[in-house]
């Protein structure tokens, strides 16, 4: 990505670098789909949580709650 500009896109980019190795530890847990699940919703509540700290327009998903 250029140095200026795009910054949702490095904040949508962090957060799925950050998935990726959650995603490998859950693959040897005994319970792998609720540790996936988990680690999404923290990823995702990590992203939404950078999203508000900035000035722009928040990525759509980040309105929602709970399940949604």
């Amino acid at each position: 990505l250029p140095p200026a500009a795009f910054a949702h896109l490095r904040r949508q980019v962090a957060a799925l670098d950050s998935f990726w190795p959650r995603l490998d530890r859950c693959c040897h847990h005994h319970a792998p789909l609720p540790c996936a699940r988990r680690a999404w919703t923290d990823v995702l509540d990590t992203f939404c949580e950078d999203e508000f700290g900035v000035k722009t327009r928040q990525f759509h998903c980040c309105h929602r709650h709970g399940a949604a």
